[in-house]
């Protein structure tokens, strides 16, 4: 019989991962141009505070939505985890999506704020209506836009708390709305963790999109939860991804059938890969 831990939060999950390893890697973001940046679990706290500041100006709090239609950036973890943290919740649409697309999501879910890129502004616009707008550089590792004071009254989230809503594709008729919970993220994350044999030593390596479930449960929920790193990549790329992994001595990823053919069809023997795993 398989010993399950206590049920926890995400906003906990993080708490802990802060308060255990402060000065531990969390995240590497390697941008379009190539640039990387890294930061500590504290460096980026102290991101997510300043995050929670903006959002709780725009009235994002305790059973509040935030909207993210974003690719990979440190944009959309600094509003997830801030989210999570104030008891606030996340509806992440596809960054491509077209404005029917993206304005039905935010009908549906009345975020009190959206987060866009701002080379496609003006689709979100359509889409937005009323609600405040962020227009974000995607490539921004530095976000001097922030407030500088950090947020400090934060509330205690419950298990059952909604943490987000993620849409299905549609396949089968209009999209669902899928309700995470704060329990949901963390078991999802320590679940993970434990059969892929996760320790704080590893490093994920993240190429799916972010307002997918997969890179949120799999590689980034599972970090978290050990007090691991995460190397985001921005975009996926098939011949890149061995290159990446080395670069970043990447010892997990996690992908599904097609981009696994798209690597093995086009990449190329790489020296320094450090993969054990690949779930």
């Amino acid at each position: 019989m398989t010993p399950w831990d206590a049920p926890d939060t995400f906003a906990a999950t993080w708490q802990h991962a802060v308060s255990a390893r402060p000065d531990a890697s969390f995240l590497v973001f390697e941008a379009p141009d190539g640039s990387v940046t890294e930061w500590t679990y504290a460096e980026f706290d102290a991101i997510v505070g300043r995050m929670a500041t903006e959002l709780t100006s725009h009235d994002v709090g305790p059973g509040r939505s935030v909207h993210l239609a974003l690719t990979n950036c440190p944009t959309f973890v600094a509003v997830w985890i801030a989210a999570s943290r104030l008891g606030a919740w996340i509806v992440p649409s596809d960054p491509m999506g077209r404005t029917p697309e993206l304005a039905d999501h935010i009908e549906r879910t009345g975020p009190r704020a959206g987060f866009h890129s701002r080379d496609r502004a003006e689709v979100y616009r359509r889409a937005a209506g009323d609600i405040a707008r962020f227009p974000i550089d995607e490539a921004d590792a530095e976000l001097a836009w922030l407030p500088d004071e950090e947020f400090t009254e934060w509330p205690q989230p419950a298990l059952t708390d909604r943490a987000a809503v993620m849409f299905t594709s549609g396949t089968t008729g209009r999209p669902k709305g899928v309700v995470i919970t704060q329990a949901n993220y963390a078991f999802a994350g320590t679940t993970m963790a434990r059969a892929a044999a996760l320790t704080a030593d590893d490093r994920q390596l993240v190429v799916l999109p972010l307002f997918h479930a997969n890179a949120q449960y799999y590689s980034f929920a599972s970090a978290i939860s050990v007090g691991a790193s995460v190397a985001l990549m921005h975009t996926f790329s098939a011949s890149g991804f061995l290159p990446q992994a080395a670069r970043h001595a990447a010892t997990c990823a996690s992908l599904f059938a097609a981009p696994m053919r798209m690597i093995l069809a086009r990449g190329e023997a790489t020296p320094g890969v450090r993969l054990r795993h690949c779930w």
